[in-house]
């Protein structure tokens, strides 16, 4: 039997010491995922599609009338104006959580698509806005949202955040 020995010389020691501090206030990269989840929820506005995806649905044409009518048409499909949805999407963070917050009731089923209206006879298509699609019966981030993520992940343990 051969013996195998290890040593972790002063070098190493000392970038483990480092990312040993840096993780003890990891309110930086909570701030920076926050600002980061922000920042792919307004393109996926921008572009009308899901963060990384395909785009959205285009709307019935029933909804296009009513916003012909009311001379919203052509517009966004998705509410961007001052009191809308996209303004309403904020992001927070503490020490130890980084996330949105969205202070529209229909929120979630712009999100995640479902029934709605009187009876739940009209049926919404999801029109994902957030970095998040649902798989199963969970919420997962996108491809995308989690490549840039881990990577600031690894910059912040590396010392570059």
């Amino acid at each position: 039997m051969t013996d195998m020995n290890v040593e972790i010389n002063d070098q190493a020691s000392a970038k483990l010491a480092e990312i040993r501090a840096r993780l003890q206030n990891p309110e930086p990269l909570m701030a920076g995922i926050a600002a980061e989840v922000l920042s792919l929820t307004e393109e996926a506005f921008e572009r009308e599609g899901e963060v990384g995806g395909d785009k959205w649905k285009p709307l019935a044409l029933s909804t296009i009338r009513q916003r012909e009518k009311a001379g919203h048409w052509p517009g966004k499909k998705l509410q961007r104006s001052p009191g809308g949805l996209a303004p309403s999407v904020q992001p927070f963070h503490d020490a130890s959580r980084a996330g949105l917050s969205v202070s529209k009731p229909y929120a979630a089923i712009q999100q995640l698509g479902g029934k709605a209206g009187r009876g739940q006879k009209v049926t919404i298509p999801a029109r994902g806005y957030m970095p998040v699609r649902k798989e199963g019966s969970d919420l997962e981030l996108t491809p995308t949202a989690r490549s840039v993520l881990m990577e600031m992940m690894a910059d912040f343990v590396e010392g570059g955040i």
